[in-house]
């Protein structure tokens, strides 16, 4: 009993001993420093997220926008108004999603409302490939088209627009049905220098400006005997005479009655004398 009172004083005098040493030395203190209230990094307002910043998560839609956005390559944030809010238990897709007619109203009116049924790809808008819904509907914006085929038919009104047109605004070549009258005319400017493409059968009035190298193509015997030819017709574009397709003039319509009143009501015809208007005999030559 008594050793044990020994060992409990004991340690209370070592306890006392270390304590009383420890008095003269100072207890160390951690370095502090001042934080400013607000970080550096939040000290500016945040700002409208740029295309690029955009970009570097959605690159894909941003190259889309880049390559065949056209109008719409504008601000996102412009038709993004709220983004990172899509909740799959709400499934709240349609209504974060712009809405079209917030910017172009229903541009087509009321008979296509729904423009992602033609406009696929907002990000490229004029990228519209030919569906039921885009065919059944051409003549709402290309009614003038419809009047042309149903006034003068031919063997187009009876094809259904996708043939020609696989896409919208899609315009096909006339050779991929079509052959060339001749080997030179294969290109559709040319065809359609004398072929309305929605009324190829109607009588064409050819512009001033035709080359006589188009008619030539079709009617090559009369030109190269024009060409030979040194009368002051050799010099005249064929569409100065023939303005329309298959149409003959009367020589009074640039001549006038060139001979007295008895040559003429002897001979009432000018090609009983002058036989080919494309082979006049000539006075002079041409220079």
């Amino acid at each position: 009993m008594k050793s044990g009172r020994f060992i409990l004083l004991g340690a209370i005098c070592v306890l006392i001993i270390i304590a009383c040493a420890q008095e003269g030395v100072k207890k160390p203190t951690l370095p502090t420093k001042e934080r400013p209230q607000v970080a550096e990094l939040y000290l500016e307002k945040p700002k409208p997220l740029t295309p690029i910043q955009c970009g570097q998560c959605h690159m894909s839609l941003y190259m889309l926008v880049r390559k065949e956005g056209g109008r719409h390559q504008i601000e996102c944030t412009k038709c993004h108004t709220q983004y990172h809010v899509y909740n799959p238990i709400k499934q709240n897709w349609s209504e974060i999603m712009p809405k079209c007619q917030r910017c172009h109203g229903l541009f087509h009116g009321e008979t296509l409302p729904k423009c992602m049924e033609c406009h696929i790809e907002p990000h490229a808008p004029k990228r519209i490939p030919m569906s039921t819904v885009l065919e059944d509907n051409c003549l709402t914006c290309h009614g003038k088209v419809g009047d042309e085929m149903k006034q003068y038919p031919s063997l187009h009104k009876q094809q259904a627009c996708s043939l020609c047109h696989e896409r919208h605004g899609y315009i096909p070549s006339c050779m991929d049905c079509h052959e060339p009258h001749t080997t030179s005319l294969t290109k559709n400017e040319q065809c359609l220098a004398c072929h309305p493409v929605h009324s190829p059968t109607r009588r064409l009035k050819y512009a001033k400006e035709t080359p006589n190298e188009i008619c030539a193509s079709c009617h090559d015997d009369i030109a190269t005997t024009l060409a030979k030819n040194k009368s002051k017709h050799h010099d005249v574009a064929c569409v100065a005479c023939h303005n329309k397709h298959k149409y003959v003039p009367k020589c009074e319509e640039c001549h006038k009655e060139p001979h007295s009143k008895q040559l003429l009501k002897k001979f009432k015809n000018c090609l009983q004398c002058h036989i080919d208007p494309h082979n006049l005999p000539a006075k002079t030559a041409v220079k």
